[in-house]
Order: C-alpha cells, then sequence, then structure tokens
C-alpha cells in the first residue's frame, strides 16, 4: 500500500515537472516572438533612416512638393469711436463728462501665415547645397538605436559577426559624416543598409519582404557609386537588382494580391536599367526616385 502511495507521488511529481517545462518552454517561445517582431519593426525604421540619409546627400525627396510657409504682415486700422447715430445722442453727454469727443483710432499688426507647394524637380536640384547638420542628427538616432537593437538580434542568436560588422561600418559611415565627405558617406551608408537584408534573412519573417530589401540593397549600392561616375559597378547593381527581383515575379502566392504593384516596380527597375546607357546622373536619380518609392509600396 506505501509501495503504491509513493509511486503515486512520484507519477504526481513528474506530471508536474513536465507541466512546469512545458509553460516555461511556451513563455520562452512567446519571449522569442515578441522580440522577433520587435527587432523587424526596428530594422523597418533603421531603414528608413539609412535611406534617408542617402536621399538628402543629393537633396532628393521622395515628396513632390515641398510644404513652404510665409508669415506677411496685415495692418488692420481700428477705431474706439461709437457709431454715428449713438454718437450724435451721446454728443454733450460726453463732452460734459470727459471735456472731448472719444473719436480716436489706431493701427494693429496682424501676422497672417501662407502656406505654398514648391515643386521638387530632381532634374534642378542642387546636388552640392548639402544639409550636414540635419545628416549627423538622423546618424545620431541611428547610433542610439543600434545599441537597443543589437542587444535584440544577440538575443535572437544572430550571427555575432554580422552584428560587429554592422558596428564598425557604423563608425566608419558616423566619420564621414563628420567630416563631410559625401562620396565616402554615400558608399559607408549604402554599405550600412547591406546589412538589414542579412540580419531579416536570420528572423522568422516574411521571406519576399527581405527579398524586396535585398533588392533595395543593389539599387542602394549603384545609387552610392553615381558620384564617382563609376558607371561598371552601377550596372553590375541594377543586373543583381534585377535577378533578385525576379524572385518575387516567381511567386505566384505573393503576385495573387500584389501584381500590379509588383509589375509596375520591374518596369520602372528596366526603366533605370535602359538609361544607364546615357551615363547622366540626373537621369539616374530621377528613375531611381521613382523606383524606390515603387519598392516602398510593396
Amino acid at each position: 500500500m506505501v509501495k503504491k502511495m509513493i509511486k503515486k507521488r512520484k507519477i504526481i511529481v513528474l506530471l508536474i515537472l513536465i507541466f512546469i517545462l512545458l509553460l516555461t518552454g511556451c513563455g520562452k517561445n512567446k519571449k522569442d516572438e515578441d522580440t522577433n517582431n520587435k527587432v523587424i519593426q526596428e530594422l523597418d525604421y533603421l531603414d528608413t533612416k539609412i535611406v534617408n540619409i542617402l536621399n538628402k546627400l543629393n537633396n532628393i525627396t521622395l515628396r513632390n512638393y515641398n510644404l513652404s510657409k510665409e508669415e506677411i504682415q496685415k495692418e488692420e486700422n481700428s477705431s474706439n469711436s461709437m457709431p454715428e447715430g449713438n454718437k450724435d445722442n451721446n454728443t454733450n453727454e460726453q463732452k460734459e463728462s470727459d471735456g472731448q469727443s472719444n473719436n480716436s483710432s489706431k493701427t494693429e499688426e496682424t501676422n497672417i501665415t501662407v502656406t505654398s507647394m514648391e515643386p521638387k524637380n530632381i532634374l534642378s536640384i542642387d546636388e552640392t547645397n548639402i544639409d550636414w547638420n540635419m545628416i549627423k542628427q538622423e546618424i545620431e538616432i541611428i547610433n542610439e538605436t543600434w545599441s537597443i537593437v543589437l542587444l535584440d538580434l544577440s538575443y535572437l542568436n544572430v550571427d555575432n559577426n554580422d552584428i560587429l560588422n554592422f558596428s564598425s561600418v557604423l563608425n566608419d559611415t558616423l566619420l564621414s559624416i563628420k567630416d563631410e565627405n559625401k562620396v565616402n558617406t554615400l558608399v559607408n551608408t549604402a554599405k550600412l543598409y547591406s546589412f538589414i537584408p542579412i540580419f531579416e534573412k536570420q528572423l522568422k519573417d516574411n521571406k519576399e519582404i527581405q527579398i524586396i530589401k535585398q533588392v533595395k540593397s543593389h539599387l542602394l549600392n549603384a545609387y552610392s557609386n553615381v558620384e564617382q561616375n563609376n558607371w561598371v559597378d552601377i550596372e553590375k547593381n541594377i543586373s543583381l537588382s534585377e535577378e533578385t527581383f525576379k524572385n518575387i515575379i516567381g511567386n505566384s502566392e505573393y503576385m495573387k494580391n500584389k501584381e500590379y504593384k509588383v509589375n509596375k516596380t520591374y518596369v520602372l527597375l528596366k526603366e533605370l536599367q535602359n538609361s544607364l546607357k546615357y551615363k547622366d546622373k540626373n537621369i539616374f536619380y530621377l528613375k531611381y526616385k521613382n523606383l524606390i518609392e515603387s519598392i516602398n509600396m510593396l
């Protein structure tokens, strides 16, 4: 009887331990999933910030118009006199009490804010007038964000060498921006972006999104070489963009709901590729702007 009770207790204890282990495992899986989703959002944020720096280096904006505000001063006359009808009836009373007529006036200034829309034309952009202060602010934000992201990436067992290499390139980028060196900043910032698809490939994420970001990385590498007129590397990277993008076109499941957007993006990619024969910077930037806007919509 005693042996049976002991055996029964052992079974109960064993079941409790198994239950605890299952709960612990479920809790860890839930934490892993939450961290994974958090990192994906963090990488999307870095994506936006990095591309923004690259565009600012050539004063390219993805909006067709910029809003500008201007304050206009307007003078208004204000009178303290009473209406004519009342003025006649009360003239004597005013003269007796005040000894004079209260018919004074004064000028007041008011500010009116006028908002206008200024077109942003790629063919007339000033590539030399770079807002380095704004770019320095952006890279410092990236640097602060990275200190959080790298911990999350480490927790998810992302390759430590990739994390260390991103940190190294980030330092190179910080230095080139501090020195206001446009060519080095373009190259380093594009290299910085190339780690985003590398990280996402190691996460539990939509495979198609990772491919799209790889396409984007090749495009940004091409863009970073335009300032140096390195058309050989530009053509290589655009060809890599097209080859990678074909993996999206070949995915019938992904194409179901995004066929129009995917086809439009591919057409714009071919337009950029065909324009390379002119070896013209402004034509490249014009086609690049249209293409990257379309990629961002996928």
